[in-house]
């Protein structure tokens, strides 16, 4: 028997692929989709913070394709960066046209600058992300959008970042682009998301739903407490008291963490790698207006740090089916410390006077709807530690019969996509082991 904890996509995904082996899934929630859900309040419908489908698998594609034949609709990204008072178009790098004069200035002469630095051409190498940023961007680039917008995301000092996972997120450009994208000279798209897909109804917690009809059906409000590795046994709570699950095999999606603090008979060594390991925590403001079309964007990016937020999205222009006519919704993303939050009511006061002063928001403006959900695992930091800490945790756990999965079981910063392409092949790996 195999045992899948958690029913986010990961979860459900190994579920799907297993095709004919036994198999349990259990879930804390009283529903799939881990972070990949969506919920309705006062009429809105939010998902837990922005999820938009971007693809580069073609047989993933195909797979969420088969399993939302009508459902997905496509969309050109409408993405833009607010600073000095100013829109500009993401990505930042080949978009500084329309800024202050000698803000172009810096940015360009910046960039240009790193086109004689040799370490620029390195692929692989133990630079900090900040040097990365001005290795490969420059100075300019750094000082305006670059630096401020990732300190802000990540709530620690850039020099503290390893560089190691920035590549597919933050291509170098080439020079004539940033030359264009100073000039206004626009003549293609860049990012890995130039459009993406989104559900036309319902949120994107349709996306996992829409397992359901291929898998066992999973085994609600149960949550792991701990595991005996030797025994290989699991310990479940629900609100129905506790029971005991025997594996043969045990597929987690639960934070890397949070997996090691269950393992009770873990050696101290592989504990304290886990406690090393480090994340950063997302309040995420939901909030609905009572004026139409407040934004034409489908989400902001704000590198100031006059403003609490880093990132605002537009869920009614991902999907007009997401609130009622006449109102539109937007959610505004705020980091913290794990340990550290602020209480609902000074985030929503916080969240519309930063969007008030962004101009985003009218002070005449009414909020139809305000909430609040915490994101306590939002953002690997990939510092110095993480890359031995978690080889060493993943092979300790396969070791033991567990294969730790997904955004936060592998303990990396990865797409929905990934998550699902994870799950299908740690399903192709437990099948081979059975067939033999």
């Amino acid at each position: 028997m195999i045992l899948i904890v958690g029913a986010g996509l990961a979860g459900l995904s190994t579920a799907h692929h297993l095709r004919g082996v036994p198999y349990k899934i259990l879930e804390r929630e009283r529903e799939v989709g881990g972070l990949c859900r969506s919920y309705v309040k006062d009429g809105f419908t939010f998902d837990y913070t922005g999820h938009l489908l971007h693809f580069r698998q073609t047989a993933i594609k195909a797979l969420v394709e088969t399993l939302l034949p009508t459902q997905l609709k496509r969309h050109a990204r409408k993405s833009y960066i607010y600073s000095h008072d100013t829109y500009t178009e993401y990505p930042f790098q080949v978009n500084t046209h329309g800024l202050p004069p000698e803000v172009v200035r810096e940015c360009l002469l910046g960039f240009i600058a790193t086109l004689s630095n040799p370490s620029t051409n390195q692929q692989t190498d133990n630079r900090s992300f900040k040097q990365w940023i001005l290795d490969s961007l420059g100075e300019g680039i750094a000082k305006h959008f670059m630096v401020p917008f990732n300190e802000k995301l990540w709530q620690v000092p850039l020099d503290e970042l390893t560089s190691d996972w920035v590549s597919w997120l933050v291509p170098k450009p080439d020079v004539k682009d940033v030359v264009n994208g100073a000039l206004g000279i626009k003549d293609k798209a860049f990012g890995y998301n130039p459009s993406f897909l989104y559900p036309a109804t319902g949120g994107i917690k349709v996306l996992p739903e829409a397992f359901l009809p291929s898998i066992e059906k999973p085994s609600y409000d149960s949550e792991l407490v701990e595991i005996e590795t030797g025994r290989r046994r699991a310990i479940f709570r629900s609100s129905q008291g506790e029971r005991t699950e025997e594996y043969e095999r045990l597929v987690s999606t639960i934070p890397l963490p949070d997996l090691v603090r269950r393992c009770v008979d873990l050696p101290g060594s592989m504990r304290e790698l886990a406690s090393s390991l480090r994340w950063v925590s997302v309040s995420n403001v939901n909030l609905a207006v009572g004026r139409e079309h407040i934004s034409d964007k489908h989400w902001l990016y704000f590198p100031e740090h006059r403003y609490p937020f880093y990132r605002a999205g537009f869920p009614m222009n991902f999907s007009p089916a997401m609130g009622p006519p006449g109102c539109s919704s937007l959610y505004v993303e705020i980091s913290h410390q794990p340990t550290e939050r602020e209480p609902d009511a000074l985030l929503i006061e916080r969240a519309r006077k930063g969007l008030e002063q962004a101009g985003v928001l009218r002070r005449a403006d009414e909020l139809v709807m305000a909430d609040v959900k915490d994101l306590h695992y939002a953002y690997v930091l990939f510092d110095r530690h993480r890359g031995r800490a978690v080889k060493e945790l993943l092979a300790e756990l396969e070791r033991r019969g567990i294969s730790s999965v997904g955004r936060y079981g592998l303990w990396e910063h990865t797409s929905m996509e990934d998550a699902i392409a994870q799950g299908q092949q740690v399903a192709a790996r437990l099948r081979m082991k059975v067939a033999a």
